[in-house]
């Protein structure tokens, strides 16, 4: 059962507005974007956004109906939805056709509009699915559009056109040639929701507790790392701002003094530290992000311990002096990153380890001194009776990163290198493995030069899945070229997704970062 949603008489609004989640209930009542939708939307009190999620992530989908009220989704002629990651499109033409709506944005009444990092990098490829793109966060954005939906609902070409001479929204057919991001300058002063919707039966991805967003953006420039990008630039909330946001939320929560905290870098900064200092003081219990390795991380341990957290997830991404320089991440720290691993272990935490491996142009050798060092972790592990998981994932290059231009590595060779992994450290790690071809699919998807709804539309329609995009492709061959994935698209040309302008100093960074690393690489 759900607490804290929000219920509307249907006869005093003016309009109803569905929010389509493209992904399962679990990972939504996990996410903090649909709270900070749902609470942004309902506080008109002409409107009434309603929730839509999948029931599985494969198959067909049964006819959706809202969380709220049991309405289906065709009753809504205004749909939102953010993507966080490109196979959630599938979820969402999935969805469409369960509720009977046509999937191609032309042949439709109904208006979707969409956000996300997703469509944010890159939003061609759902261009004939998809009928509006927001580029830039909700809280800034979202009010103008719904502003002008109660002024044109029902006239969706009306709508569009006044939507598209918004700088931060992309209309296909009708923007101008170039699309700017908008974001939040002053977090303290944005809206929040602290009434958020909690589940008394289904417990969240990273457990139950009040989701705090303590920071938005990054310090960090990681070479590979596209959230490092579409959130720039780094904003994080006062600690005034974060106790009074608990204080408030608490009297809401279902779930006591417990905190989960959203952060794409942490602990690293002293807001970070007197962070902790105040939940441990106070008795709080929290869930922590993957944090960043660094001298306030060691400073923070005993912080972390009182909170109950007893296993950490760090991303050093590899141990290799040679990919951690073509990552911009932990340059020069190698020796650094794995003495400081090992002292969590010896802080008496269990560990979870994210690394990337298949950079196009580094050879094995990386691979190598990654199994090496890893060996080393797992004996002081096992001595101290500690548990490391290791998380492997192929680099899939993404918009707005340095790999746009350098590509994916081909199939055998990642197959080669994880194959190597797998034998090499059995026994000693837990490894989970990211599966290589869900990673190219991610890669055809994000970096597509052209739409892609009609494959999408078939794809939904054999239920999604790596077996559906595959029957598609097979369906389909011909219409499609993913060349580029491999060969990564030319330095010095315009790029499709061009127009979309995240941040000039982003866009600095990343072609200053493209020519260190392409030293390093022997193609």
């Amino acid at each position: 059962m759900e607490v804290n949603t929000i219920r509307k008489k249907l006869s005093r609004v003016k309009c109803r507005v569905a929010y389509v989640y493209p992904s399962t209930y679990t990972s939504m009542i996990s996410s903090l974007a649909p709270d900070i939708i749902y609470t942004l939307a309902n506080s008109y009190d002409e409107i009434y956004l309603e929730r839509f999620a999948c029931k599985s992530l494969y198959g067909e989908e049964s006819d959706p109906r809202s969380l709220e009220t049991g309405s289906r989704l065709r009753e809504f002629p205004l749909i939102l939805t953010s993507l966080h990651y490109e196979l959630d499109v599938v979820n969402l033409a999935r969805l469409l056709l369960a509720g009977g709506i046509e999937v191609f944005s032309d042949k439709r009444n109904h208006v979707i509009v969409a956000g996300g990092p997703v469509v944010m990098s890159n939003p061609v490829p759902f261009s004939d699915v998809i009928d509006a793109f927001i580029i830039g966060e909700v809280e800034v954005t979202l009010p103008k559009i719904l502003e002008l939906w109660l002024e044109y609902r029902g006239e969706k070409g009306g709508f569009l056109e006044a939507i598209s001479s918004l700088r931060y929204v992309y209309v296909p057919g009708y923007s101008r040639n170039t699309v700017l991001k908008e974001y939040v300058r002053d977090l303290d002063h944005a809206i929040y929701p602290t009434r958020q919707v909690e589940n008394t039966e289904v417990e969240p991805v990273y457990g139950r507790g009040l989701k705090l967003e303590a920071s938005r953006g990054c310090l960090f420039y990681c070479s590979f790392c596209l959230e490092s990008r579409v959130f720039q630039p780094y904003r994080e909330r006062g600690l005034l701002r974060l106790k009074k946001t608990i204080e408030e939320g608490l009297k809401y929560s279902i779930s006591g003094k417990r905190v989960v905290i959203y952060s794409l870098c942490f602990p690293v900064t002293k807001t970070h530290t007197q962070f902790l200092e105040y939940l441990a003081s106070e008795g709080f219990s929290a869930s922590l992000p993957s944090v960043r390795i660094s001298p306030r991380l060691v400073e923070s341990l005993e912080l972390i311990r009182a909170l109950g957290q007893r296993a950490l997830t760090i991303a050093p991404e590899s141990f290799s002096w040679l990919a951690q320089s073509v990552f911009f991440k932990y340059t020069g720290l190698e020796d650094y990153v794995s003495s400081l691993i090992k002292t969590l272990i010896d802080a008496g935490f269990d560990l979870k380890l994210y690394l990337i491996y298949g950079v196009r142009g580094l050879g094995t050798g990386v691979v190598h001194r990654d199994v090496e060092v890893l060996r080393d972790l797992a004996k002081c592990a096992k001595a101290k009776n500690r548990r490391i998981t290791v998380a492997l994932t192929p680099l899939i290059p993404k918009p707005h990163t340095v790999f746009q231009w350098i590509g994916m590595l081909d199939y055998e060779a990642l197959a080669s290198q994880l194959r190597f992994y797998k034998s090499s450290l059995r026994g000693l790690v837990e490894a989970r493995l990211y599966d290589i071809d869900l990673g190219v699919v991610q890669a055809q998807i994000a970096l597509s030069p052209r739409p892609l709804g009609k494959l999408i539309a078939l794809w939904a329609s054999y239920g999604g899945g790596l077996s559906g995009w595959r029957r598609a492709v097979r369906e389909l061959a011909g219409d499609f070229n993913f060349n580029y994935v491999f060969s990564g698209y030319e330095f010095e040309k315009e790029l499709p997704w061009g127009f979309i302008r995240l941040d000039e100093v982003s866009e600095r960074v990343t072609r200053t970062q493209y020519e260190v690393v392409k030293r390093y690489l022997k193609h």
